[in-house]
């Protein structure tokens, strides 16, 4: 049985999928939505530094600041983010939803990832002053 993940990155949070048919739903919906990306690569996925790797590989889509993508931010402030992703809609719909969301699983899974927490915070002040 294959066994297909999707990892944020900047979150470190992988997901498995392990039905054939599921893959290819998931594969085709990530081809849709991270298309913008220039570049996929295939990983190891670490859970710790020192030890082999709990995944290899895992495909990933890299956005990188020699591509004219409009939806690559780069380094930035945590009020700069919250409005990229306020204003941001993608074929998922619109971004301050996929972080709300996330906001809210992490809660769930007592996960506290201040960095999510304070944009999601941002994101919610920008939102109220509009």
């Amino acid at each position: 049985m294959t066994n297909s993940y999707v990892l944020a990155m900047d979150w470190g949070v992988a997901y498995k999928v392990s039905r054939k048919e599921d893959e290819e739903v998931a594969l085709t919906y990530l081809e849709v939505r991270e298309k913008q990306y220039d570049k996929k690569a295939y990983v190891d996925f670490f859970t710790e530094p020192t030890a082999s790797p709990a995944v290899t590989g895992v495909m990933l889509y890299i956005a990188s600041p020699d591509k004219a993508n409009e939806n690559y931010l780069g380094p930035a402030s945590i009020e700069q983010i919250a409005k990229q992703i306020v204003s941001a809609e993608g074929p998922s719909g619109p971004n301050r939803d996929y972080l709300f969301n996330l906001e809210k699983t992490l809660l769930h899974m007592g996960c506290k990832d201040e960095h999510v927490f304070k944009i999601a915070e941002a994101a919610r002040k920008l939102i109220s002053d509009s």
